[in-house]
């Protein structure tokens, strides 16, 4: 019996139960998905950095008129971050989106009524530039 989920001592990956796994089933035995952080109550300004490698995802939960800023991204690495908003029971709260983020079709509009969502992708260019679109909300 193996003491690790997958042995490379023989050049090639062999999971726990002895079969060898080709790249895509390494992959999903290492990952299963975007991570997605929730930031509730996060005050009047809220900072959402792009992962250290791959995708991230955040859940804002505003308790008040809200900033929100961009940071981070690798070179030569394109990254997706997801950002879904949800207004609490009193609604009201406005996010301002970060002045940095290009917005091809004009910045998202957040619904402050009570319950609203909203989603919105940035992009990270891979270089020096962050892609906002809105996907529903």
């Amino acid at each position: 019996m193996m003491s690790t989920l997958l042995d490379f001592s023989a050049g090639v990956a062999t999971g726990a139960g002895g079969d060898t796994l080709s790249g895509g089933q390494i992959v999903d035995a290492v990952t299963s998905g975007t991570p997605l952080l929730t930031k509730a109550n996060p005050g009047a300004s809220c900072k959402l950095p792009f992962a250290n490698c791959g995708n991230i995802g955040y859940r804002i939960l505003p308790n008040e008129n809200c900033a929100l800023s961009v940071s981070g991204g690798n070179v030569s690495e394109l990254q997706i971050m997801r950002v879904l908003i949800q207004q609490p029971y009193g609604g009201n709260c406005e996010i301002t989106w970060p002045d940095n983020v290009i917005w091809p079709e004009g910045a998202a509009f957040v619904d402050s009524r009570i319950g609203a969502v909203c989603c919105v992708e940035i992009m990270w260019d891979g270089a020096s530039r962050y892609y906002g679109r809105l996907i529903f909300g």
